[in-house]
């Protein structure tokens, strides 16, 4: 994809540039009134400017909400709904909700979005909705994987919580309750193992299980609170408040890489990597960003004089987000490349062609070839 053509400067005189200003309104109206159905805002788009240029998505306000990569598509999660574009940007569908902490997770071609704390899940694919799962307890999280397993955390009467996983017919399958410790997070790897994160009184515990059998296969305690785990090529790792753990298949520890005292800000993880922004204080200070194998090696590190707003890991590659400014290294933290973007820009993700994609609360451009 080409880069947008800058604008050549013109000198106006006053006339023609109240003309302009007035044609301009008239645009944006037209722009807001166009179905998007029909293409919307994209379509005009073209019809003014061409097909040459950076790819855009539109959409309604993000504030507050989330977006995740969709088969080169893009789904967002916001406060008044939920919205999936294809990878031309054309709207595949929507579901209006009000939603007031909208959270999603997206793998391969499914995805679930959910309001924390509220009572339904929304699973759905790229092409729409499987199923509107309802819940009579509150939901703290979900997940999918690739194969179309959806795990939902919930937490439960009588227990601390539970976790339902689904298959891709949307078909509860598993159920697991927790005893005396909150469920945070759970996770499915394959059509067999269950990862789930606790946290009770003693700190944070992680409990593999297999989805055809009642018995656990292993648990570890960590003494603090165990941000994420994921399951890794090796086994499992688990991101903590002070450092990250790697463990074997049966969750015996094998590694460790401590933050030296700095504060976790941001962490993306890919099979193979992970990436991780470290900061000197909980807001501000000097910011730093790791990225280490699934082996616990340090692959590459850098320091930056800008914060980070948003840090994605996807294809050996690593986009830093930071004000008006998105930069890609390679695992070893070398530069590869970097685009100006908007300033208004909160989420970077990786996409499979090497393009990047910058989204804002209306919109997400996409830059590179």
């Amino acid at each position: 994809m080409k880069d947008k053509p800058e604008k050549k400067k013109r000198r106006l005189p006053r006339v023609l540039g109240t003309v302009f200003l007035l044609a301009a309104a008239v645009l944006a109206v037209t722009l807001a009134v166009r179905s998007q159905q029909e293409g919307g805002i994209r379509a005009l788009w073209r019809e003014i400017f061409g097909s040459q240029g950076t790819d855009e998505f539109f959409f309604e306000s993000a504030a507050g909400g989330q977006v995740a990569d969709m088969d080169m598509g893009l789904a967002v999660a916001a406060g008044s709904g939920l919205y999936v574009y294809d990878k031309e940007g054309n709207a595949a569908f929507s579901r209006l909700y009000t939603y007031n902490s909208p959270a999603i997770n997206t793998a391969g071609d499914y995805g679930a979005v959910w309001n924390v704390g509220g009572d339904t899940v929304i699973f759905f694919e790229k092409s729409g909705i499987i199923k509107e799962l309802s819940f009579e307890n509150p939901v703290v999280s979900a997940s999918v994987n690739d194969l179309g397993y959806l795990a939902v955390c919930t937490e439960e009467s009588g227990y601390y919580g539970s976790v339902t996983v689904y298959n891709y017919n949307a078909t509860a399958i598993y159920r697991w309750y927790a005893g005396n410790a909150r469920v945070l997070s759970a996770k499915v790897r394959g059509r067999e193992e269950l990862l789930v994160t606790t946290l009770g009184i003693g700190g944070s515990t992680l409990v593999l299980l297999r989805l055809d059998s009642e018995e656990q296969v292993a648990d570890y305690t960590y003494s603090g609170l165990v941000v994420e785990a994921v399951f890794t090529d090796s086994g499992v790792a688990a991101v903590t408040d002070g450092n990250v753990i790697g463990f074997d298949k049966e969750l015996q520890k094998q590694w460790e890489y401590d933050f030296g005292g700095k504060y976790l800000t941001h962490f993306s993880y890919r099979p193979g990597a992970l990436a991780l922004g470290l900061s000197d204080y909980q807001v501000g200070g000097r910011q730093q960003v790791a990225v280490i194998s699934d082996e616990g090696s340090e692959t590459g590190k850098i320091e930056l004089t800008d914060e980070i707003t948003d840090l994605y890991l996807a294809y050996d590659r690593v986009a830093i987000l930071t004000n008006g400014l998105v930069t890609v290294y390679d695992t070893k933290l070398s530069e590869l490349e970097r685009y100006e973007c908007d300033p208004g820009a909160e989420h970077v993700i990786l996409r499979e062609n090497s393009t990047v994609l910058c989204a804002g609360t209306f919109s997400a451009y996409v830059y590179g070839k």
